[in-house]
């Protein structure tokens, strides 16, 4: 036989920190290395090479790493040179029932005192999670899940709009703190509120640090779960649900196209800020109603066009004051509007196919820097109840209308007055007044009739004044004076 005959050993690993990085460990074999360091200390032991599973290539970096024992981990072998017994070979390691922890000076044990832990002291070697019931409750890892698991967030929820169909809309502000806020809460580790896995159906893999990796093939309760030592985790539950948290900041990078399908709902609760860039367009398409509510300001700035259709009502409710600026700097072509026709770009234009109503509690005041043209197709109508109506301007003040059409002025007093002339030139000039009426002119009053039939008529129930230095009264046709 090349390798002599097989001989096998049991032994306690001492050191792993292997200089050739290649998977070796030191280990003290009982029978064959003596049981006092002083002796045979750690560092004289023969590395022992291991042997790892056919799913491990071992070569060129493929596979498995092998440096999954710890110093003070019982391992079983065998040696590669038969009775020379000098090339170790691990085959695996030994778990049980740990009765007691050695000291770090004593052979057979790890001599930096770390394995076996105080805490696991007679009891099994399996992870408690493997074990399942109240070992799996007192595990760490799902100890820690149920504490940190998150409860009662709340969900947006659209404010009161019950008044938004009345003439003058309401809304009615909800408060964040309110007991009927919808909320959810984060699902029960493992699915359920106490474990029920069951062994040996659980498969679990546990780290030096705490890292957990399970895969639970228990009756009615399939699981997979990969936990981190910080807490962090993602789990599937046997019902097909995931969850997924992250103690820490959550990177997501990808070099192409995303794109996610919900069935269902989405709900996000955000408790910090909101942060989005798109280099691109955003296009956003719902079929539903769109609720917004901003219980602080709203700052939105546009730099190409803003163009907003509604097919049907629009209503606006403003409870403070509403500021509106156009600075009309666009160098556009000119705009054509329906009913309009073409206007300058950058100007402000308002089209109504319909009724327009505007009512206002309180003074109005407009100053325009140009021209104020009012133009109507049925007429014009300007009315005050309580107050005066003026109009003040610097320049003249000109009252057209056409050749069958009338100016009336119709008030309890009527008075023209001017600084210097007041001149009135008509076909047909007549004042009718039940009580008094007065035509006053610091320097003159001229009332002048023109035409083949043109006449003044001056008519009052009461008395007619006519003052003045000169008073001179022209009608080519008659002059009444009644």
């Amino acid at each position: 036989m090349i390798y002599g005959n097989f001989t096998w050993w049991i032994g306690v690993v001492e050191d792993r920190n292997d200089p050739m990085k290649i998977g070796r460990y030191r280990v003290r074999i009982l029978g064959y290395h003596d049981n006092d360091k002083a002796v045979l200390p750690t560092e004289d032991l023969p590395w022992a090479s291991i042997i790892q599973p056919v799913g491990s290539a071992a070569v060129s970096g493929v596979g498995h790493d092998g440096t999954g024992l710890v110093t003070g981990s019982t391992v079983i072998g065998f040696f590669a040179d038969g009775e020379a017994e000098q090339l170790p070979i691990v085959m695996g390691s030994l778990g049980g029932v740990d009765a007691f922890k050695g000291s770090v000076e004593a052979a057979f044990s790890d001599p930096n005192g770390v394995y076996p832990k105080e805490e696991f002291l007679d009891e099994s070697s399996l992870s408690r999670l493997a074990r399942s019931g109240d070992d799996a409750e007192s595990h760490i890892s799902l100890a820690s899940r149920r504490a940190m698991r998150v409860t009662a967030v709340p969900m947006a929820r659209p404010d009161n709009f019950a008044g938004v169909l009345d003439n003058a809309p309401t809304v009615s502000n909800k408060s964040e703190t309110e007991d009927d806020i919808p909320r959810w809460d984060e699902p029960d580790p493992q699915g359920v509120k106490e474990s029920v896995s069951e062994y040996p159906y659980n498969k679990v893999r546990e780290t030096e640090c705490g890292h957990v990796f399970e895969v639970d093939d228990t009756p009615d309760n399939k699981r997979i779960l990969n936990y981190h030592t910080s807490g962090s985790f993602e789990e599937y539950h046997d019902n097909g649900d995931h969850v997924q948290k992250i103690v820490g900041d959550d990177f997501e990078i990808i070099y192409k196209d995303k794109t996610l399908y919900v069935d269902g709902d989405l709900t996000m609760s955000v408790k910090g800020d909101v942060n989005m860039k798109v280099d691109g367009n955003k296009i956003e398409d719902i079929g539903g109603d769109c609720y917004t509510t901003i219980r602080g300001g709203r700052f939105t700035k546009i730099v190409g066009n803003d163009v907003t259709e509604v097919i049907s009502d629009q209503k606006l409710s403003v409870d403070g004051s509403r500021f509106t600026v156009i600075g009309c700097q666009s160098q556009d072509p000119d705009v054509t509007i329906p009913f309009v026709g073409g206007v300058p770009a950058g100007t402000d234009n308002l089209v109504v196919k319909g009724k327009s109503e505007t009512q206002i509690a309180s003074n109005k005041n407009e100053n325009i820097g140009g021209r104020n043209v009012i133009s109507t197709v049925a007429g014009f109508k300007l009315f005050s109840s309580l107050g005066s109506a003026d109009i003040t301007t610097l320049k003249d003040i000109n009252l057209a209308a056409g050749s069958t059409s009338n100016i009336s002025l119709s008030a309890g007093n009527a008075y023209i007055g001017s600084i210097t002339d007041t001149k009135i030139t008509t076909t047909t000039f007549g004042v009718d007044a039940s009580g008094k009426a007065t035509l006053d002119g610091a320097t003159g009053v001229d009332v002048l009739a023109k035409g083949t039939n043109a006449n003044i008529k001056i008519d009052a129930d009461a008395t007619i004044t006519v003052d003045g230095t000169t008073v001179d009264i022209d009608g080519s046709s008659g002059i009444s004076l009644n």
